[in-house]
């Protein structure tokens, strides 16, 4: 027996469609058996993004590590983000670091469109988050 998706009425397995409501089922094709060998297009985070040549991975990895230093805005070419980050940095005295880490594990999160939409492309000169 299987459920129709719109009146949620059991009908036979044979039936190409719903006796209640006239809902005509989708044809059944299994999946194909998983194979090692197969491979399934990722999201790499240190691909390109774009012409522009920025890395998802590469930015989020400053972020972290030297974000403090506002490294990931230099990198990206946003040079005012980067002299505020600095600033931001000695007024907090390095409390401005953890906003950096989150901001790069949000960057690891992301899709690389995401990332390119949001830091490369974007008019913003100053992007956190």
């Amino acid at each position: 027996m299987k459920q129709c998706p719109r009146c949620h009425r059991y009908v036979n397995d044979t039936e190409r469609g719903c006796s209640y409501c006239g809902y005509e089922f989708e044809s059944q094709t299994t999946p194909p058996p998983y194979s090692p060998q197969q491979t399934y297009p990722a999201d790499n985070p240190f691909d390109a993004c774009g012409p522009e040549g920025k890395s998802r991975g590469v930015t989020a990895l400053l972020a972290i590590l030297i974000g403090v230093l506002g490294v990931q805005y230099f990198y990206l070419g946003k040079t005012s983000a980067g002299i505020l980050s600095i600033i931001l940095s000695l007024v907090t005295c390095g409390l401005w670091q953890i906003i950096t880490i989150i901001q790069g594990v949000l960057m690891f999160c992301m899709t690389n469109e995401q990332f390119r939409q949001k830091y490369v492309l974007s008019n913003s000169s100053f992007p956190v988050f």
